[in-house]
């Protein structure tokens, strides 16, 4: 069955001048120098208080009073199964937008600076879920 379009282009084969192959695509990056100035100065901040000050003590504290033996009262729903993961998994997204962020956002042309902002709040959240929980479950453990 013959295709319904037809092309002006006279077949490649037959000896017809092909078209030269266009050059590669160069990788181009938008850069504002606030933007990077802040991202830089963000990532230094949130380096120095996860390493330099006691800040992790602090935060995560509550997670001394999670009752992890077999001698455990049980929980409802078993939500003390949670805390642990819930908690690490939001530090290691938070690390993860930090360090991933800004280099997908000097790919795709966005602005830098809101990785590191991103990181801090996924970290507060883990924290307030964190507490809630551990509070909660703290009840039923004593």
């Amino acid at each position: 069955m013959a295709s319904p379009q037809k092309f002006d282009d006279p077949p490649l084969g037959d000896g017809a001048l092909s078209t030269p192959p266009s050059p590669s695509p160069v990788l181009r990056l938008r850069l504002v120098p606030w933007d990077v100035g802040c991202t830089i100065a963000l990532l230094a901040t949130l380096v120095v208080a996860a390493t330099g000050t006691d800040w992790g003590s602090r935060l995560f504290g509550f997670l001394k009073n999670v009752c992890t033996g077999d001698d455990c009262a049980p929980v409802p729903y078993g939500v003390d199964f949670y805390i642990y993961p819930l908690v690490w998994g939001g530090i290691g997204a938070a690390i993860a937008a930090a360090v991933v962020g800004p280099v997908v956002s000097l790919l795709k042309g966005w602005y830098l600076c809101f990785w590191p902002l991103l990181a801090i709040a996924v970290v507060v959240v883990s924290w307030a879920a964190g507490s809630v929980l551990t509070a909660f479950c703290s009840q039923y453990w004593h």
